[in-house]
């Protein structure tokens, strides 16, 4: 499969999530247009991560901003986000010359299923509910105020699938995957910090993906951390794109 079919899966994918977040937080509402998914979360003003458009198709983006900007200053939100490929040049341009800053880059990455090595599995895969998910993402990242136990727990489980490693008793690494046509998303891959380093991430994916893959999936796409790009490199993931989150603060 071309590396274009696959970042179109990804950007889908994505966006899909995004709005997903938006529906399904509390006082959220969701906007979109063609090439263009955008989450209103009043309840988190300062999340611009949670109020950010998703250009699928960024020239249509730049073309929403000024509405999108309004509905956002009528919810009361103070920090909203545009996440877009930067290859589109001229979009960024645009952003630019609207106030907006770039805040985070990470590496767009897809493979095909077929590409990827995988164990064979002896029963079913240890899967986690979105609340489990969000817990370890929250003790990975340090999050006092569960934030993202929270945003996830209220999320459909019948499109996302939540997955474990165990450390003793306890769930240390999780992963979330969402089946969207033929299309695997990864995302909230994480592990905490007493659990590093023992291979439990790498677990974790191979369960998330042999579930994708007896369901007929064909390619799996995410958005990496730097960090973690190695890790999904090594499971035979490919560089698709960059992911970038250009952010305006009121």
């Amino acid at each position: 499969m071309d590396d274009e079919t696959l970042r179109r899966r990804l950007w889908t994918a994505f966006a899909r999530l995004q709005s997903l977040l938006g529906h399904h937080s509390m006082q959220g509402a969701v906007h979109e247009q063609p090439g263009v998914v955008a989450s209103v979360v009043p309840a988190a003003p300062d999340s611009p991560t949670l109020n950010a458009a998703v250009a699928v198709e960024p020239v249509e983006a730049a073309a929403l901003l000024p509405e999108l900007a309004a509905e956002w200053e009528a919810a009361g939100v103070r920090r909203w986000g545009v996440w877009l490929d930067p290859a589109a040049r001229g979009v960024v341009r645009a952003l630019q010359r609207a106030g907006l800053a770039m805040t985070a880059s990470a590496p767009g990455m897809g493979a095909e299923l077929d590409e990827i090595w995988l164990p064979e599995r002896n029963g079913s895969a240890p899967t986690a509910d979105l609340a489990t998910v969000g817990r370890v993402n929250d003790a990975a990242y340090g999050n006092v105020d569960q934030r993202l136990e929270r945003t996830l727990t209220p999320l459909p489980p019948d499109l996302l699938h939540g997955y474990q490693a165990p450390l003793g008793d306890e769930p240390a690494a999780v992963a979330l995957a969402m089946h969207l046509g033929e299309d695997c998303g990864i995302s909230f891959v994480a592990t905490v910090p007493a659990a590093r380093r023992r291979g439990l991430a790498t677990v974790v994916m191979h369960e998330a993906l042999a579930a994708a893959k007896s369901d007929g999936l064909t390619t799996t796409t995410l958005q990496a951390t730097e960090a973690g790009e190695r890790l999904y490199r090594s499971l035979g993931y490919r560089r698709l794109c960059d992911m970038q989150l250009w952010e305006r603060r009121r």
